[in-house]
Order: structure tokens, then sequence, then C-alpha cells
């Protein structure tokens, strides 16, 4: 059930504020420790701050001092909702736009719960999300949050090093950050035992519970102890949570916020209408007029394929960048997202693997060359910008065949999609329009100036034809993006007959890209635009030189006399239509804000542009809105879009195809034979085999939780590895192993300690009081080496590698020693002499 969590009253805060927030006294029998602690929470909750903010909270000391390192001042809405509900215990589901300190608000109560290390062997806390690099970022953040306690974390991704992950898990971390394919992994793999998770975190949970982690969360939720708390966090979560039943929330109460803004209001949106064919030449454009040399990129694209050309084509029109997708190397992956954070690279061209979570403080703009196929994942995307308060621009090419699914987004944000040619100086009726564009409220449609495209399609067209390389990855793309085109998911019935309608109305070039160019270039649009819907009034048949004597133009008389009075009357229907929907557009933007325009002005403008065309008039509507039930929910569209695995929302072609296939079984001894016997077709050896049984070599096992699973999750890696280091991990609630942390920094892994390694290497100084007996030092060992080697110089040391060759003394040692050795064993040239045998055995 949905919840308001409330703030607490002032009478309560004080009342917490003077509670003691230190352990039981069983764990800690120092009282005066535990006095001086709580000192030290009152004096920082009661120095002059107003209440609300973080030291109303009862935070412990260390979390409270670490949240004000970080800057911190006061908490974000759905922190201030969610963190006392879960130090209370209970079970959430929250929603939060993007950028709203989301993983603040589970960080904070987890670092309160756990407090300090345990040395009971066992992780107490699990963060589980859907992509590396949010896993990875995850990490960093809790290490800081977490900085001033001796707590010890560690993150298992795929792409890393096995032995490592094993000796980081040896190390006893109180909590693990992890994708659900390498947790699932190591469970297998080691036979983890979590029953001592307290507290479980799903990030991202829409994404983590959709099918394609369905066989991972089955095997690590059936390993996790009843008795934990559970909580779920997204940007994009519906109401119903029946989807996350198997997640085992315990009356858990619902925080959604930012439902009707879904978006940062921060947030400026561009969309622009492209042909297919003129997608890589807009993106060029973009980059020419629209977007500086010096402010941070994301552009999103469709596929692997797709990054790999449009990063040669970026790179060709003199844009650096850098790369990311899901099938590159792992060190790789983060490499790129290292430079380009550090901005040495301005532009990061990546898949929907960037689109949930990752946080890039100083990111401007985002560009979807592909307008996806989901409101979920547009809403991710362009949520990369504008976050923590900050401005930021999104940038949207929309083809044709992409125009239903801007339009069903528009429903899901329940914005007015204005068409550019509206802000014109004037309107139709010559009315001046009152106001400038709001791109953060409004979804404003144009194309790109006709004159600046034309450039750029050229400048594609000879990249591509001078550079063997763009050709075949032009051809990779466009293979890969026909099957994208296949098993991206459809969208609804409605904004496939409302597009057709936006087909054939003049956009006009967007006003931000109007304002870089020649107004006399927006009246040349406009009547290239006339004479592209310009149609003669005679047709082909009527053209030869033989006039009105032939019998295709006789025809095409007595179709006029039939139907010409329809056409009349459908084409000024038509031009009605238009002109209305001008005058409504025009009265909408004559107000002074978006907010002024009532919810009426609205309905009328969404009804002309996206309501299928009729014959007759509907009539007016008699309905009572104050008793009137609808047969659908007021924001239907909104939890359609939030929806996961919904059976009930768009599914691509395949899968509905998959859905209604119908397999019937052979009903006798020969439809059997031929069912077994079955020719199918072998990717490797380009032939039709017969498969028989066992020959795809796929051995499987079966899983704690019953579940059958590939044989490669369990092999023989961490036994090799038990056996090369002499570990014996010990069971879960044991004590840890005494070299724990030191395994943990051998690995290369997080453990929340620090781990310093000195590789800086500097000329020794002259004033230094030990300079002159370590120079002596330095000189007397190079006079007693190789007479060869040169001498120390006094300002320049080489990097402590030590020499190879052997002084006399070392060699004339190592000759004593041989022979004392000798002479002890009595093994005196036995070497070559039937090979150390005795001569008196035969």
């Amino acid at each position: 059930m949905e919840e308001d969590v409330s703030q607490e009253d002032e009478s309560e805060q004080e009342q917490n504020e003077g509670e003691d927030f230190s352990t039981d006294a069983e764990e800690d029998e120092d009282d005066v420790e535990e006095k001086e602690l709580a000192d030290k929470i009152k004096a920082a909750n009661r120095k002059g701050k107003k209440s609300g903010g973080f030291q109303s909270m009862g935070l412990s000391y260390p979390v409270y001092k670490a949240i004000g390192h970080k800057g911190y001042k006061v908490p974000t809405p759905i922190q201030r909702r969610s963190i006392p509900v879960i130090m209370e215990g209970r079970d959430i589901v929250a929603m939060a736009r993007t950028g709203s300190g989301k993983t603040a608000a589970f960080v904070i109560p987890l670092l309160e719960r756990l407090k300090a290390h345990s040395a009971k062997v066992g992780a107490r806390g699990l963060i589980l999300s859907p992509s590396r690099e949010l896993a990875l970022q995850t990490l960093k953040f809790i290490k800081d949050l977490g900085k001033y306690t001796d707590l010890r974390f560690c993150v298992l991704v795929g792409g890393d090093s096995m032995e490592d992950q094993f000796s980081a898990i040896a190390s006893n971390p109180d909590v693990i950050i992890a994708t659900p394919g390498r947790l699932m992994h190591l469970m297998i793999e080691m036979n983890l035992d979590l029953k001592t998770v307290e507290y479980v975190v799903f990030d991202e949970a829409d994404r983590l519970f959709e099918m394609g982690f369905a066989e991972q969360l089955r095997e690590i939720l059936f390993r996790l102890p009843e008795s934990r708390q559970t909580l779920l966090f997204s940007a994009t979560l519906p109401r119903l949570l029946v989807d996350f039943a198997k997640a085992g929330l315990t009356d858990p109460a619902l925080i959604r916020l930012d439902v009707d803004t879904k978006i940062s209001k921060d947030l400026q949106m561009y969309f622009f209408s492209i042909k297919q064919e003129e997608r890589d030449a807009a993106l060029l454009s973009l980059f020419r007029f629209a977007i500086p040399k010096d402010q941070m990129t994301i552009v999103f694209v469709a596929t692997k394929h797709h990054v790999e050309y449009v990063q040669e084509l970026l790179s060709a029109a003199g844009v650096e960048n850098t790369y990311i997708y899901g099938a590159l190397d792992q060190s790789a992956r983060r490499f790129h997202l290292a430079r380009f954070r550090a901005g040495k690279v301005k532009v990061l061209i990546v898949t929907d693997v960037a689109a949930r979570g990752i946080d890039v403080p100083l990111l401007d703009n985002v560009i979807n060359y592909d307008f996806p196929a989901s409101n979920k994942v547009f809403v991710h995307r362009v949520g990369r910008a504008a976050r923590a308060g900050r401005t930021g621009k999104a940038f949207s090419l929309v083809s044709t065949d992409e125009v239903p699914y801007l339009l069903d987004l528009q429903l899901f944000t329940g914005r007015p999609l204005v068409f550019a040619s509206t802000f014109d100086k004037t309107s139709i009726n010559g009315e001046v329009v009152a106001r400038q564009p709001d791109y953060t409220s409004e979804f404003v449609y144009g194309i790109i100036p006709p004159s600046a495209l034309a450039m750029d399609v050229e400048q594609v067209i000879s990249t591509v034809k001078n550079n063997i390389t763009m050709e075949n990855l032009e051809t990779s793309a466009k293979n890969a993006y026909k099957m994208y085109y296949k098993s991206r998911p459809v969208a609804s019935k409605e904004s496939y007959a409302r597009a057709k309608e936006i087909g054939d109305v003049y956009l006009g070039i967007h006003p931000f890209l109007a304002e870089k160019i020649n107004p006399a270039e927006q009246a040349q649009a406009a009547m290239i635009a006339s004479i592209s819907k310009f149609r003669p009034a005679e047709t082909v048949f009527e053209t030869t030189k033989k006039g009105l004597k032939t019998a295709e133009a006789v025809l095409m008389q007595k179709r006029r006399g039939q139907f010409g009075s329809s056409v009349a009357a459908w084409r000024q229907q038509r031009a009605e239509k238009d002109m209305k929907l001008a005058q409504q557009q025009t009265e909408l933007l004559g107000k002074t804000t978006v907010e002024a325009a009532d919810e009426t002005d609205l309905a009328k403008t969404f009804s002309s542009v996206l309501t299928t065309s009729k014959k007759r008039k509907s009539p007016a509507s008699f309905r009572d809105e104050e008793h009137y039930i609808s047969y659908r929910q007021a924001d239907a569209e909104t939890e359609r879009g939030y929806a996961v695995n919904s059976n009930e929302g768009p599914a691509s072609f395949a899968e509905r195809a998959q859905a209604a296939t119908l397999e019937l079984q052979a009903e006798d001894a020969d439809g059997l034979r031929k069912t077994r016997g079955a020719l199918v077709w072998d990717k490797t050896k380009h032939n039709f085999v017969r498969h028989t049984i066992g020959s795809d070599n796929k051995k499987k096992i079966r899983t704690e939780s019953g579940a059958i699973v590939n044989a490669s999750y369990k092999t023989q890696r961490f036994e090799d590895w038990q056996k090369r280091t002499k570990v014996a991990l010990p069971r879960a609630g044991e004590q840890e192993l005494g070299d724990a942390v030191h395994r943990a920094n051998a690995g290369g892994l997080s453990t929340g300690t620090r781990k310093y390694r000195h590789t800086k290497i500097t000329a020794p100084d002259v004033n230094s009081k030990n300079y002159a007996r370590n120079q002596r030092k330095r000189e007397k060992e190079a006079a007693a080496g190789d007479a060869s080697q040169a001498a120390v110089h006094p300002k320049k040391r080489a990097a402590n590698v030590k020499s190879e060759l052997k002084t006399v003394q070392q060699i004339a040692k190592e000759r004593k020693e041989k022979e004392k050795r000798r002479a002890k064993t009595g093994r005196h040239g036995l070497k070559g002499k039937g090979k150390g045998k005795s001569k008196g055995r035969r």
C-alpha cells in the first residue's frame, strides 16, 4: 500500500537528539566512550543548525561527519522521505527522478545500521546493480561516506579476475556491491553462504526484475534469509508491486516522488525530425551548430555496431571521443569511462549500458542518435544530464518510423508537442507570438536547416567512400539496425494513427537552430516544403499529346464527376483542421507560462493533434466529472510506461510471434521419428546437420534452489585457488582469517582500508643532513660493482633495480658454499656415472 511518510515534529527530533546512538552495552562496556560519542553527536546536532537536515535524523558521528565532508547540507526530498522509514527497519519501494540522491538514500541507513566491522565471517549488506559501471560508482560513493568507519567493502562484477574476487571475499567484507551474473557465478563456484545478510538493496529494481536477470535473481534470493530488510530503488517504478513479489517484501512502504514531472525541470529538450539516411549528417550538424567543443556530451546509439561506426565517423570529422558497450573488455570500459570523467575527451558514445545510474558530474549534453523505443529508457538516458541542480540539454533525432515512440513519450510525460513553425514571428492569422519556446516543459519539434544538413550529407558520403573501414562499419551498422528494428517493442496503436496525421504537417526549422542561421533560410525552407506538397491538377493520364481524346483521359473525367465533391470536401476539412490546430497552438503559446494554460487548453490541443480523423464531429461530453467513473485510470499511460514485463504492454514482433506459436507433438511413431531426425542449420559448419542426444554438448548442473544452470558456473577454479594459496575459508558466523585485510589488499580490491603504493622516485635533497653520507654509500657500492658501471649521478637515482652482474667476492663466496655442500653430502662426480646408482647393484 502507498504510505505518506511524514516528518517528525520538533519535540520528537529533540528527543532523538538526546538519545544514545552508540552500540549496545553488551558489545561495548566502556560507558565513558559511549557518553563521549553521544555528546559529540549532540554537539554536532545542536551547533546552531536548523531542524529538518541530516542532524535531525539521529545519525552516528562517523556517518554524519562523512556526510558533511561530502558537502551535503540538506537532504533531498527522497532522502528526507525514505531514510527515517529505512532506519525503522521497514521494507520500502522508492521512486524518484534521476539525479535526486537515491544512492545516498540507501547508503546512509546501511552505514548507520552496520556501524563497525564485524569479525564474524559473512557479509551483512548486499547491493545489486544491473551494470558494472553503476556498481563501481556505488562502491566509490559508499567508500566516501564510510571513510570514518572501519567497514570493508568489495565489488564483484564481470570481467574482473576470479582469483582477485576470491581474495576479496576471503577478506570478510561487510558490504558486497555486485552485478547479478557474477554474484551468482561466485555463489555456485564457492558455495557462498548469504545467510548473514541483513540489508539488501536492488538498485534500478525495474531493470533487475526484467526477464534478463530471472535466472540469477532466483538463485540469489533463495540463499538470502527471510528476515532481511529489502529496499527497491529506481527512477521508473510502477505503482503495482506484483512485479516485485519474488523480492520477498514484507509490508513495504511505497514512496513515489516526481510522478508528474518524471524529468528534471532544469533539462532542456530538443526534438529534430530527420530522414533515416540523414541521421549521420544530423549528428555532425549538432556538433557544428548546437554543442560547444568544451562541453561534455554522451551519445546514445542502438547497438555496439553503431558505437564503432559513430566513433569512426566523429573521429574523421575531428571530434575526439571514446566509447563503451556491453561486449567491451572490462578494463577497456573502465579506462574509457575514466578518460571521459577526467575530461580528457569530451564525447562518450555508448549503448544503453550507461543509461542507468551513471553519474558524470559535469555532463552538459545528451544526444539520442536513435530514439529509444521505451519511455523508461528515455527518462534514464536524459537523466544523465541536469543532475543535482545543474542545467543540461537533451537532443533527440526522430525519424519517420520513430514518431510513434515520440507520441508515446508525450502521453507518458503529459507535455505538449509543439511544432517549430508555431514559433515564427507571425502566426497564420498575423498575430505575433507572445513568448519564446520553453524547452523545459514543452516538446518542441522541428527540422534542421536544409542548407547545413546538405553540407554534412556530402561530408558523410565522401568520408565513407574514401575509407574502406568506414564502409565495412556502415554495412555492419545497417545490418544491426535491421535486427534492432525487428526486436524493439512496438508503440501503441493510437500513436501510429496519430503519427500519420503529423506526417503531412510542415514542422518548420527548429527555433534553437533558427537563431544560428540566416533568417532568409526559413522562408526558403517553407518554400521547399510547399513545393514538396505541390499536387498538379492533371494526372499522368491527361498529360499526353492527344489531350482529352485518349481513353485514360476520359476515364479520369468520369471519376472526377463521381468523386470530385468528396475529394473537395475532404480537402476543405483537412484545411480547416490544420487552421484550427495552428490557432490552438498559437493560443496556447500566447500564455505567459505553460502553467497558466489550464487543462482545457491542453486537452483541446492534444485532441487536435492526437486523435484520428472522423467523418462526423464527436458530440460534446455530457459526463459529470464529479460522479463519472471512467473505465480506465487517469494515469494509465504513466503506469503503462513504468510497467515491468507487462503482458499488456507493447512487445516486439519476435516476442508476439513466439507467444502465438503452437507446437503440436506427433501422434504416431513415424512422426516422432521424423521429429528426432530433423535437420538443423549449424552456424559453425555452414550446413544442415542432424542432432542427436547430447550433440549440443551443454552440461547442466542443479543448484541448491533446484534450478538447472549451465555447468560452466561450477568449475575447479576455487579449489585450485585454495590449494595454491593454502587458504581454508571459515564458514558463515565463524571467526575471520587473521590476514583478511592483507589478502584483500593483495587482490587489489577495496576493503575500506587505505592502500599505499610508493612508486614515486625523486632526486635526493642536496640540503639534507644525510645527503653526504648517502652519497658516499652509493659511490662505495658503485665502486665495488662492475667497473664498467658508471657512478651514480648525485641528482638522479635508478628505479631501485638490482644489478644482475655478480661481483668477484660474490662469485668466490658461492664457490666456497658449493664445495662445502658437496663435502657434506659425499656426492663427488656421480653425474654421468650410472646416473647416481651404486656400482654394487646389478
